[in-house]
């Protein structure tokens, strides 16, 4: 099995280093400005008439919204 075999030099070290770098910019990107993605369109059982806001630690906060 020589394709297991990997013997570390300076440009696959960085490279390797710069590709961990890159997944977790990524990874720490999709978590900061998405959150919980299926949870804000989530009306948490209320109805059409209440709008609710998914909070990153608690409940939703729900809001009436206002009659016409």
């Amino acid at each position: 099995m020589k394709w297991l075999q990997w013997t570390p030099d300076r440009n696959g070290t960085v490279g390797v280093v710069l590709a961990l770098i890159v997944l977790v910019s990524v990874f720490a990107f999709l978590v900061t400005y998405f959150p919980d993605f299926q949870q804000r369109s989530a009306s948490a059982g209320f109805g059409a008439d209440w709008e609710c806001t998914a909070q990153p630690k608690g409940d939703p906060i729900c809001v009436k919204k206002p009659g016409r």
